[in-house]
């Protein structure tokens, strides 16, 4: 007999889901405004520590735009239908960032692989200018500008493979899946003062691997790196 475990959900889930079902419903449009923290916990009968938990979900997500001293509002978005739901899941299930990382493994490794052996020397430049920023801004101690390169530099290879199915596939991916876990993601360079410096020379070794067209080398390096970023994660998500 076939069964599944029963789980209680977290009371800042629920919200979630039902402010999403709102949205879906079009019963909430993009511009609209939400209620006030504490109208929606009088409303929901929850604390505003769970209204709160559920705003910064749907913020992270880039379903709502708050405006200070104006208030919280439904964005305009063209998520995909089919990808949108995915990343609300990894907002409100924090284990499943560990998922996305086994699922970045197989994909990403396969990327570097590619790169490696199609990348041109100009495509080749451009991994290493995104890798330069990033490197600038985490001696900066800017870790939201540092991210946002670390993902420039990612894609830069997916775009190096040359194949346009799989580089669009990663920027819709990591466009929406990104929202759902960039906390997380930050950790990596706030939670451990040598993260910053670990994350810089795995990235180097990833593009040494593509400029010698070394496709086993790239695949191997992008294997290392992102085992290592999983690593770290689950002190933080398990």
């Amino acid at each position: 007999m076939d069964l599944t475990p029963i789980r209680t959900k977290r009371l800042y889930e629920e919200i979630v889901e039902q402010i999403r079902l709102l949205i879906a419903d079009g019963k909430l449009k993009p511009g609209d405004k939400l209620l006030a923290e504490r109208e929606l916990a009088d409303r929901f009968q929850v604390s505003r520590a769970s209204v709160r938990e559920a705003i910064r979900t749907l913020e992270m997500l880039g379903v709502i735009d708050i405006r200070p001293g104006e208030g919280t509002y439904i964005r305009e978005t063209e998520t995909d239908d089919i990808i949108r739901p995915l990343a609300m899941f990894m907002a409100v299930e924090r284990s499943s960032v560990i998922d996305m990382f086994e699922m970045r493994r197989i994909f990403e490794t396969a990327t570097a692989s590619l790169a490696a052996q199609r990348a041109t020397e100009q495509e080749i430049l451009e991994i290493e200018a995104t890798l330069e920023n990033m490197k600038a801004h985490l001696n900066l101690q800017d870790p939201e500008k540092g991210e946002g390169f670390d993902a420039a530099f990612h894609f830069a290879i997916a775009e190096a493979t040359h194949n346009t199915l799989l580089s669009k596939l990663f920027k819709t991916i990591s466009e929406d899946f990104s929202k759902a876990n960039s906390a997380a993601r930050r950790r990596l360079y706030l939670d451990n003062v040598k993260n910053p410096q670990r994350i810089i020379d795995q990235h180097s070794a990833i593009l040494k691997a593509i400029r010698a067209r070394s496709p086993k080398g790239a695949s191997e390096a992008m294997r290392v790196h992102l085992k290592f970023a999983e690593g770290e994660l689950r002190k933080w998500i398990v």
